[in-house]
């Protein structure tokens, strides 16, 4: 299997300068870029248990909803879009909205790393991986691939690119190991400490 970890300085002061080029936006906004703030569900969602009981700011929230003119629908028929690509930063779309649960509880428990598994170009574990930084968790990724390409390595192309830049921890696992062990990963990753460096 292939591991590889890239911790740079440069990877960090280029974060911090990304961030600071980011203060005068939020500042001059309502949203409260990676603030950690209490949770309470909409009306709908309350008989949900167990419910978070805090949330970390790392979307532009709502996101709009944009009407689609499609040709040929049938009459009186409407499509509409949630724009959740336009959540913002590297992590748009729908995973940055499960990520502010998760990450809040990650702080909330004192962790100092964040563990995930996805395939080897996963926007989650991208998604993950930046949202971890942010934060100062430490990224580890567990990412599946094919058999001939576990041993080699995955290169800088796609969100391999934006996971090294980041800093995180790759090992790759084949798609037949993964099948082997099924969820059993997610357990043991709870027991043991991680074995990449």
């Amino acid at each position: 299997m292939y591991g590889h970890c890239i911790h740079t300085r440069s990877t960090v002061y280029h974060l911090r300068k990304h961030l600071s080029t980011l203060e005068p936006l939020m500042a001059s906004s309502s949203f409260d870029f990676l603030s950690l703030k209490p949770y309470t569900p909409p009306s709908w969602a309350s008989h949900l248990d167990p419910i978070p009981s805090q949330i970390v700011s790392l979307a532009h929230l709502p996101t709009p909803i944009h009407r689609w003119n499609l040709p040929n629908l049938p009459p009186n028929t409407e499509v509409w879009l949630k724009r959740d690509d336009l959540s913002g930063m590297q992590l748009s779309g729908n995973k940055v909205r499960k990520l502010e649960f998760l990450m809040a509880d990650a702080i909330a428990e004192g962790a100092d790393s964040v563990i995930t598994i996805g395939g080897i170009q996963s926007n989650h574990c991208r998604a993950t991986a930046v949202a971890a930084k942010y934060l100062n968790l430490d990224p580890f990724l567990i990412l599946r691939t094919s058999k001939l390409l576990v041993d080699q390595d995955p290169a800088l192309v796609g969100n391999l690119l934006v996971e090294r830049l980041v800093g995180a921890c790759l090992q790759l696992i084949s798609k037949e190991e993964y099948a082997q062990i099924g969820s059993v990963v997610r357990l043991l990753l709870t027991s043991i400490s991680f074995p990449f460096s």
